[in-house]
């Protein structure tokens, strides 16, 4: 069975200031242009002057066995169609 990885990007948390309503702080998930591997992205600039990037990356497949040892299962059965 052919199997495709994952594409996109997602902000789990952006923080705005308040005064300038620019963004100061965002972590982002995204995957590898080829899709094997997940990154974690840590942009801070909340330093005024200062940009800090900071990046986590695992793959695919340990990224699933973490949420799958760490996560609360949900099941839902839905009827075929």
């Amino acid at each position: 069975m052919p199997s495709h990885g994952a594409t996109g990007t997602m902000t789990l948390l952006s923080e705005t200031d308040a005064t300038s309503a620019r963004e100061i702080h965002t972590l982002r998930l995204e995957a590898s242009i080829d899709g094997s591997v997940v990154v974690l992205t840590d942009i801070d600039c909340r330093t005024p002057g200062v940009r800090r990037e900071v990046r986590y990356q695992m793959t695919v497949v340990e990224f699933i066995a973490v949420i799958s040892a760490n996560g609360t299962q949900s099941t839902v059965e839905l009827p075929e169609q």
